[in-house]
């Protein structure tokens, strides 16, 4: 014999992520994983390629953010901080003359910003965000990520597309997991 209560109930209403956000997240997360594989499996590509493939990443890593807060009240905050890694990767993938010392600049900045902003939404809409742990770390790991390409601006191309390759292969895990949860789940933090 059962009880009639909703066994999403965990004391706030869940949040409600339509099929089209979790459809964006999903394309998105695998875009991530194809281009993280490339730069992974070709670090030796020239700096040209890496800033393409750089900007890339980053544009797809911000369109998954927007993706990500489409259909939440933060949508706002989170158009921010998909458009702060859009413009990083546009600025990576466009800039005459990019040298490694300058994507990496960029990079870190871009990562840097996002990242902390990531955690700090993440915290605040742990209530309502499904998934908010797989979220934090994403941007704990950003965080992590533009902290190392900031303090070796100088890395060589190779460092640089294996550094990045790890973060967004892991920034695209991360929020595939995201999209995947249960609207009822309130998974605390990644196990």
């Amino acid at each position: 014999m059962t009880a009639g209560v909703s066994p999403s109930y965990a004391g706030a209403p869940p949040a409600r992520r339509s099929g089209l956000a979790r459809t964006g997240m999903a394309v998105f997360g695998v875009a991530a994983l194809v281009v993280g594989g490339i730069l992974l499996f070709n670090p030796y590509a020239a700096v040209r390629t890496l800033a393409l493939l750089l900007g890339l990443a980053l544009v797809i890593s911000g369109c998954l953010e927007i993706a990500l807060g489409w259909d939440s009240r933060g949508r706002a905050s989170s158009l921010v901080l998909g458009a702060i890694l859009i413009i990083g990767g546009l600025l990576a993938a466009f800039w005459p003359g990019v040298t490694v010392w300058t994507l990496a600049v960029l990079t870190g900045v871009s990562l840097l910003v996002h990242g902390i902003g990531r955690v700090v939404l993440a915290f605040v809409g742990r209530a309502e965000v499904p998934g908010w742990g797989w979220l934090a770390l994403a941007g704990a790991f950003n965080v992590l990520v533009g902290i190392l390409a900031l303090a070796w601006p100088a890395a060589t191309v190779v460092v640089l597309s294996l550094i990045l390759a790890f973060q967004v292969l892991t920034f695209g895990v991360c929020l595939l997991v995201a999209a995947f949860l249960p609207s009822g789940s309130r998974t605390s933090a990644p196990a």
